[in-house]
């Protein structure tokens, strides 16, 4: 006797294999927040254009200082950098006076940084904050990088890493 299968089941069958069809050459642009010395990372779409901003302390001046970046196809750009302290204007070789310096400089598609050993650090994506001390020890490198990746593969992403990243990752 032959067995068949429900007729319900192979309709969600062809929708399923028509949505990979349909997800697979649509393209996302993620914004990749890893710890290089952990296995830690972190991944969130992001619109072209987007902006998101680094915030730390300057340990030399103790002194706030704001990077702002603006997110591109393939490309993370230094538009801005924000302090109220001249003292770290003139350690970052700006000469013009005020609070913000706008720079617009290409930093191409990924650059680190290390996770202070005492200051707070955080990074901005719209109305998510990553605090940077929770993705590992201080001292860690930390790369953030710009990726064009498929929408199907960043859904499955979403799906297989359903972690608990409310220690990270806070919404005001």
């Amino acid at each position: 006797m032959k067995q068949r299968i429900p007729p319900l089941f192979a309709w969600i069958g062809v929708f399923i294999a028509a949505g990979g069809v349909f997800f697979l050459p649509m393209t996302v642009t993620v914004l990749s927040v890893k710890n290089l010395d952990h296995p830690d990372s972190f991944y969130f779409k992001v619109d072209p254009s987007e902006r998101v901003s680094l915030c730390y302390t300057n340990s030399m001046y103790d002194a706030p200082v704001e990077e702002i970046f603006e997110v591109r196809k393939g490309d993370i750009v230094l538009e801005a950098v924000r302090t109220d302290s001249p003292a770290v204007m003139e350690y970052y070789g700006f000469e013009g006076s005020g609070p913000v310096q706008t720079i617009n400089r290409s930093l191409g598609p990924a650059f680190s940084i290390q996770t202070s050993m005492r200051q707070d650090q955080s990074l901005s994506i719209g109305e998510r904050t990553i605090d940077l001390h929770a993705l590992g020890n201080p001292g860690d490198r930390v790369q953030i990088s710009v990726e064009d990746v498929s929408l199907a593969s960043f859904l499955l992403s979403r799906l297989i890493r359903h972690e608990d990243t409310s220690g990270a990752i806070k919404k005001p």
